[in-house]
């Protein structure tokens, strides 16, 4: 987390980001924004795809991934819609909190993949 905080201070948006997971449904990754004089402040951001790409629509998928959109909203995560077909869900957490928030982000989302 030193390095992602020292790669925001030294970047030309002061943003840097590490993925932590990747699927073909969802991502989870950690950043971190310098925001000078303050010390950089770190955020979990979950980004999730809201279809297949064979564009079918499938109903009780999205039923599953509403119900881990709204666990994620309790949890305090703010979520934009992006124009990818992706929604965006971000929270600021401290840099002790990152390992816990990471699990917890990934077994909510998770459960939305999961076989029934």
């Amino acid at each position: 987390m030193k390095a992602l905080a020292k790669e925001a201070k030294t970047s030309r948006d002061k943003e840097a980001f590490k993925l932590l997971e990747n699927t073909p449904s969802y991502r989870i990754g950690v950043g971190a924004r310098a925001e000078a004089p303050a010390p950089p402040s770190f955020f979990i951001e979950v980004i999730v795809k809201l279809s297949t790409e064979n564009s079918e629509v499938n109903l009780l998928s999205l039923e599953k991934i509403l119900l881990s959109l709204k666990a994620l909203q309790v949890e305090g995560y703010i979520m934009t819609y992006q124009d990818d077909n992706n929604i965006s869900c971000e929270k600021a957490v401290s840099i002790l909190e990152i390992p816990q928030e990471y699990i917890r982000a990934k077994t909510i989302i998770g459960a939305a993949y999961k076989e029934t």
